[in-house]
């Protein structure tokens, strides 16, 4: 029995012992081979199509290099010729782009929170109309740039509508006019944008619950005192987030300004996009376009921040 006991007692040690695990497996879980060979494919298109060319933007924003030439290593070069030389237009560009971001965020705010109360009633064809509210956000941006461009012209029912019923003596030039081409360009981008508000503002009032409603009701509540008090308090998340997608994707807007405006007149209406892929594209100077874009990044890594921090808190 001794003798038993003494070779029994060493393989169940061995058998301890061949049983841990690694540390990799304890620190990636048990199916990290299979996880990797899963996830490899989708991390490789991502570091080809988005990382590789992020990390190369912010090497060729230091370097004065012209499209089929060698770059030359210029440090901080193309960053000082966006401030101090005055025929970078940086500066316009800048400030534009906070111009259209912020008239058009606050403009889709107004308009898809009414469309969004709209929507939320009990009306005919509801369904119907939910749909033609979303088309303008799901048809391509290019379709949208080209139906406004020929809406804004000459030949086009606006300026055919003035012509026909004299109200006034000359057409609108609407992209010819700086004092007239922002407030229009500003129009398209809510006009594309809104649905989205709409959509996100609606899904939020239809998950606040009736009892809240019922029992402000009871209270003697108004219409109004029940959504000040009770819908856009429970809506504040739904607001911050759909703002902050906003901004980053109309800050990043470029298709509708290049095809209605190409930037003008007289860059009135030329965004740091814009001015990015006019400098590196019909200028020919990468370094200086990736200069301007590289600008860019630390607004949207903080907005990118607050997104996610905001995300998780949901969760």
């Amino acid at each position: 029995m001794a003798r038993a006991e003494a070779t029994y007692t060493p393989s169940g040690i061995k058998g301890l012992q061949t049983g841990r695990t690694s540390p990799v497996r304890r620190l990636l879980g048990p199916d990290w081979r299979l996880g990797w060979i899963l996830v490899g494919p989708v991390f490789l298109i991502i570091a080809a199509l988005l990382i590789y060319p992020f990390f190369d933007a912010i090497v060729l924003s230091f370097q004065s290099r012209f499209i089929g030439k060698a770059g030359t290593w210029t440090g901080l070069n193309n960053y000082r010729d966006l401030i101090r030389n005055p025929n970078s237009h940086f500066l316009k560009a800048a400030l534009n782009t906070v111009a259209i971001t912020g008239g058009a965020i606050i403009s889709k705010f107004f308009i898809g929170t009414a469309m969004a109360c709209v929507l939320n009633q009990q009306i005919r064809a509801k369904n119907l109309w939910r749909g033609l509210m979303f088309l303008p956000w799901a048809v391509p941006a290019v379709v949208t740039a080209y139906a406004w461009r020929f809406m804004f012209d000459t030949s086009g029912p606006i300026n055919g509508a003035i012509a026909q019923f004299h109200l006034r003596d000359d057409y609108i030039y609407f992209f010819n006019d700086a004092k007239v081409a922002l407030p229009a360009l500003i129009a398209v981008i809510v006009w594309s944008g809104t649905p989205f508000w709409t959509m996100n503002i609606l899904a939020g009032m239809q998950a606040i619950p009736a009892d809240l409603y019922e029992a402000a009701e009871l209270d003697g509540a108004g219409t109004f005192q029940r959504f000040l008090y009770i819908t856009m308090p429970s809506l504040k998340h739904v607001f911050f987030v759909t703002a902050l997608l906003s901004t980053i994707w109309t800050s990043a807007n470029l298709v509708q300004i290049l095809i209605l405006t190409g930037g003008g007149p007289n860059y009135s209406t030329t965004t740091l996009p814009l001015l990015a892929y006019l400098v590196a594209i019909p200028g020919t100077r990468l370094g200086g376009g990736a200069a301007i874009a590289m600008t860019m990044v630390p607004a949207y890594l903080v907005l990118v921040y607050f997104l996610t921090r905001q995300m998780l808190r949901q969760e």
